[in-house]
C-alpha cells in the first residue's frame, strides 16, 4: 500500500449506533470503514485481505469476540484491536492469545480511537505500510 491510500478498517459491532459513530469518526479521519453487525458475516471480509484493522467487540449475540478470533483466517498484516465495555482480564488475555494487539475499553473518545489506529499503524500519523 502507497502512503498515500487511506487505512481500511472493519468495524464488529453490535450495536448500531456505536458501530455507526465509530465508522462515521474513521472515515473522518480519512480513513476507509466498513461496519458489520454480526461475527459470522465479518468473517469472509477478514480474511478478504482488503483490511488492514479489525476493531473487534467481545460481547455480541450468537457469536462473540473470541469465537471470531478463534474462527477467522485474517492475513498477517490484518491487525486486530478489542474494543469493548466488558473489562474482564481473563477475556482480555483470551483475545490477545487469540491475536488482538491492543484493546480500546469502551466507552472511548475520538482521539483515543485515532490514537490506536496511528500507534498500531506503525508510525503515528502516517498510515500502516504494508509489507
Amino acid at each position: 500500500m502507497e502512503s498515500d491510500e487511506p487505512v481500511k478498517i472493519l468495524v464488529l459491532d453490535d450495536h448500531k449506533e456505536f458501530r455507526e459513530q465509530v465508522v462515521e469518526i474513521l472515515v473522518r479521519h480519512g480513513h476507509e470503514a466498513l461496519g458489520v453487525e454480526k461475527a459470522v458475516d465479518a468473517i469472509p471480509l477478514a480474511e478478504s485481505g482488503e483490511y488492514d484493522f479489525i476493531l473487534v467487540d467481545f460481547n455480541m449475540p450468537e457469536h462473540d469476540g473470541v469465537w471470531f478470533m478463534k474462527n477467522v483466517k485474517r492475513p498477517m498484516r490484518t491487525k486486530a484491536i478489542l474494543v469493548t465495555a466488558y473489562v474482564n482480564r481473563q477475556v482480555i488475555d483470551m483475545m490477545f492469545k487469540f491475536g488482538v494487539r491492543g484493546y480500546l475499553i469502551k466507552p472511548f473518545t475520538e482521539a483515543d480511537l485515532i490514537r490506536h489506529i496511528e500507534f498500531h499503524s506503525g508510525s503515528p500519523g502516517q498510515p500502516p505500510v504494508n509489507k
